[in-house]
């Protein structure tokens, strides 16, 4: 961790104050905001969203499947 100084205004401090807020909070996550996402965290968001891409296309697979047993192949691919 790292120490930084910074300014706020006083009607700003007397906000904290009265409503107990921890400024040190309230900063890195505004911090954490304008950085967004880390590359560990993309790259995990990404795996899971193609893990679930994977999973929906092997559903629509087995629809697909069924489909064609019941009904048949389609007419133009004959």
């Amino acid at each position: 961790m790292e120490r930084k100084n910074i300014t706020i205004r006083e009607d700003q401090a007397a906000w904290i104050d009265t409503t107990d807020r921890n400024l040190s909070q309230l900063v890195q996550a505004a911090i954490d905001d304008k950085m967004g996402p880390s590359d560990d965290e993309l790259a995990a968001a990404y795996q899971a969203n193609a893990e679930d891409a994977a999973e929906t296309a092997e559903q629509w697979a087995t629809a697909s499947r069924e489909a064609t047993d019941r009904l048949g192949e389609h007419p133009t691919d004959g």
